[in-house]
């Protein structure tokens, strides 16, 4: 770095007055110095050591009869580019402003990352099979000797036969049996009945609506009942394909390998996937019963999540259930924002419910349904103070609900029937009750977008006994390829230190390097220029006599003494005071 001015120097400056006169011209050498060597545009154009300053171009030759003429020239265009300066640095600042504006937003943008991506590499969807009618009808005689206690009175037995009557209906949100049937019925009598022993006993076995050899998977057959396992959904238990939320069908994912289950496919269209025939006896249904002969199909959002939405399909009918998946993830870059603004959540993280929502208490996995499904039983646990194990995840914290806790569900079926969407009031000119959910999907989203058709059977296929109604299901892709969709900042970092590059080279030719250069100047090249100069000397002395002023201050010496402390050192040395204290000048 060149050395200022060496005409310049403070050391012989007469007294502390001139101090400040010596520093203003260190500070001017060190400004020019910075001008001429500096990478900025336009700065080395506002200070030439070898043109004159402003006041000798303008107030001198007003005094002389030789006019310069060039020397006005020089000034028009010094204000030029100082003009153009200042011009550009607003212009930097402005677009500044604009683009933090559009970093601070941290809006999302959805892309196709693949057009392409094969299906094959995503998991085919679990497939679920409920009937309308949750109980066999058969099987009372046989729950009577398993659940009620010998030689049972008439009234116990009557009891117990309407509690099973009101299970055919059960599931959680669409309870058929009115409150003002449960209330003639005398549901204490049997209250010590396990509700969850006596669905599992009652409800509707593999062998008892599957067809033998009819199921096949990629055109090879396979064992039905080896692979359709019973789970419970908020439906109540129904037999799932290619699940791995039960013990059973984790035992088969281990027995198969991680690799092949949840299991693949490749293929699209017609008999390519999943197809299986079903079989209902009217033997199975109670007489006068409220349930239909239809059934039930689900298609899960992913293998390890539970079942909460169903397809009905109806009798002696060949449905094809059409299949498209739709796959989205999240980029790392999102992870700054709140999961609540990028609605979802990552492997990782383990998010809370709103405070506001009973669920918080009870936690939740970041699926989707199994959230929804933990929410759901804790708005049960608070209206009715029990939990049911035939649709949600067996809780330890509360106990079984009971016969007469089917009472509860009935008053309050209309608030479990809904999910309501937070704030939707301000939308809706009549409140609904219902219950709220503060869920998230996952970062790795994995969608499966459904359709069914639905086609009624030639007569020659129809079963030949009028009691048995016949389902053939067909469950299969629509593509062999599917979009895959990637979310991500609209605008990251990277792209925000781009843009300033840009915008500061464009308007001042500035880059990295000239910042670095601006704050040397400011810091280590000032303090090495005031140190060649010798200034940090007259400073110390400046600083010196300052000290010695406000120790006088502090003795209350005034007058003469104040102003030769070296002669009141030797009449008065004494340790300070306060200035209130001992005064010795007093009016």
């Amino acid at each position: 770095m060149a050395k200022g001015d060496n005409s310049v120097k403070p050391t012989e400056a007469a007294g502390f007055g001139d101090n400040e006169r010596c520093l203003a011209d260190l500070l001017k050498v060190h400004f020019r110095s910075y001008c001429e060597k500096s990478t900025i545009h336009c700065v080395r154009y506002l200070y030439d050591s070898h043109l004159h300053n402003l006041e000798r171009f303008v107030v001198y030759p007003l005094f002389i009869s030789t006019f310069n003429f060039k020397l006005y020239i020089i000034i028009v265009f010094r204000i030029i580019w100082s003009m153009l300066l200042i011009i550009s640095i607003g212009l930097s600042f402005f677009f500044y402003l604009l683009l933090s504006e559009r970093f601070v937003s941290q809006k999302l943008q959805t892309v196709v990352h693949d057009p392409q991506f094969p299906v094959f590499l995503v998991p085919f969807p679990a497939v679920g099979i409920c009937t309308d009618n949750r109980i066999n009808w058969n099987k009372l005689e046989a729950a009577k000797e398993q659940f009620l206690p010998t030689n049972a009175s008439v009234e116990l037995v009557e009891s117990f036969t309407v509690l099973v009557s009101r299970m055919e209906t059960l599931r959680f949100g669409s309870y058929l049996s009115s409150l003002a049937e449960l209330e003639d019925d005398n549901l204490e009598a049997v209250g010590f009945v396990n509700l969850t022993e006596l669905a599992i006993f009652m409800t509707l076995q593999c062998s008892d609506i599957m067809v033998p050899k009819s199921c096949l998977w990629r055109s090879s057959s396979f064992n039905c009942c080896e692979y359709f396992v019973l789970e419970k959904t908020e439906f109540g238990f129904c037999l799932v394909f290619n699940s791995e939320v039960s013990p059973r069908s984790k035992a088969i994912k281990q027995k198969e390998g991680n690799n092949f289950y949840p299991r693949h496919n490749a293929k699209a269209g017609q008999s390519t996937g999943l197809n299986f025939d079903l079989i209902l006896n009217e033997s199975f249904r109670r007489p006068d019963s409220q349930a239909n002969n239809n059934v039930y199909v689900s298609i899960c959002q992913a293998p390890d999540q539970l079942n909460n939405v169903v397809y009905s399909i109806t009798q002696n009918t060949e449905t094809y259930v059409t299949v498209r998946p739709g796959l989205t993830w999240t980029d790392n870059t999102t992870r700054s924002i709140p999961p609540e603004r990028r609605n979802c959540l990552f492997a990782d993280e383990q998010g809370e419910l709103d405070a506001n929502d009973s669920a918080k208490n009870f936690g939740k996995p970041f699926q989707l349904s199994n959230c929804l499904n933990r929410c759901h039983e804790s708005y049960l646990i608070q209206l009715c103070n029990c939990s049911l194990p035939i649709f949600f995840l067996y809780n330890h914290r509360v106990p079984d609900c009971n016969a007469v806790s089917l009472r509860c569900l009935a008053r309050h079926n209309d608030i479990f029937s809904y999910d309501k969407r937070r704030d939707e009031d301000a939308l809706f000119s009549a409140t609904k009750l219902g219950m709220t959910c503060s869920c998230l999907v996952d970062c790795y989203l994995l969608d499966y977008y459904t359709s069914t058709t639905t086609l009624p059977l030639s007569a020659h296929k129809l079963p030949k006994d009028p009691h048995q109604k016949l389902f053939r299901v067909d469950v299969h892709y629509q593509v062999e390829t599917t979009p895959l969709y990637r979310t991500s900042l609209e605008f990251t970092i990277i792209d925000l230190i781009a843009n300033l590059g840009g915008i500061f080279g464009l308007c001042l030719g500035a880059s990295m390097v000239s910042a670095f250069e601006l704050i040397y100047y400011l810091t280590v090249g000032l303090a090495m220029h005031l140190y060649d100069h010798q200034y940090y000397g007259v400073l110390f002395k400046h600083l010196k006599a300052k000290w010695v002023n406000l120790k006088g201050y502090l003795r209350n010496e005034v007058g003469h003494l104040a102003e030769n402390p070296a002669a009141h050192k030797d009449t008065n040395d004494r340790k300070l005071r306060h200035p209130f204290n001992y005064r010795k000048n007093v009016w």
